[in-house]
């Protein structure tokens, strides 16, 4: 017995190591999400998979791709509307087309926020590729120009982050973690 403790402290101690050694650390997971925020977006829904930190998966019952979920927050925490950050979900299709841009809880006055709905800026981008979208000019809202430029600001942001986390995927190989937990798209 004491031969396996002396062991395993060995193991725990040359393992602690390795990660300093190599600086690396565990992958932080997102939290999880219910079906119900997505199923506006997504009607056949039968799971939703946080991939990394990153975004979020969205699959039917046979476990098809029906699209991704992004959330802004934390990725544009520095992008300010007026009264702070305009948080955003974007929902994409499966071939990474915006389904729908979504304002979430904010601190912006709300007769502005109701400015920015109303003069149809979330529908700017619908149907978009990531790419489109963010390279697509888009005005601001008379009457409501810092949310509308914190809500743009935004959207372009998380989807230039969306597009170089999909590069990285793409491009890195699997790391000691991604092989380990299998977190790869």
């Amino acid at each position: 017995m004491r031969i396996l403790r002396n062991f395993m402290g060995c193991l725990l101690v040359a393992s602690m190591m390795t990660f300093v050694a190599c600086n690396m650390t565990p992958p932080v997971r997102l939290p999880e999400i219910p079906l119900t925020e997505v199923e506006p977006y997504f009607s056949e829904a039968a799971e939703v998979q946080a991939i990394d930190t990153s975004y979020y998966q969205v699959k039917d019952a046979e476990g098809q791709v029906l699209g991704t979920v992004l959330y802004s927050l934390p990725f544009t925490a520095t992008v300010n509307g007026y009264n702070g950050p305009t948080p955003l979900l974007i929902a994409l299709d499966a071939e990474d087309h915006i389904k729908s841009v979504v304002m979430l809880e904010n601190h912006e006055t709300p007769r502005f926020a109701q400015r920015v709905v109303d003069a149809g800026m979330f529908q700017t981008w619908d149907g978009l590729s990531v790419e489109e979208a963010v390279n697509k000019p888009v005005d601001a809202v008379s009457g409501a120009t810092y949310t509308s430029n914190g809500v743009k600001s935004s959207l372009v942001l998380r989807l230039q982050v969306y597009q170089r986390q999909l590069t990285q995927e793409r491009d890195v190989q699997p790391n000691f973690w991604t092989k380990l937990f299998g977190t790869r798209r």
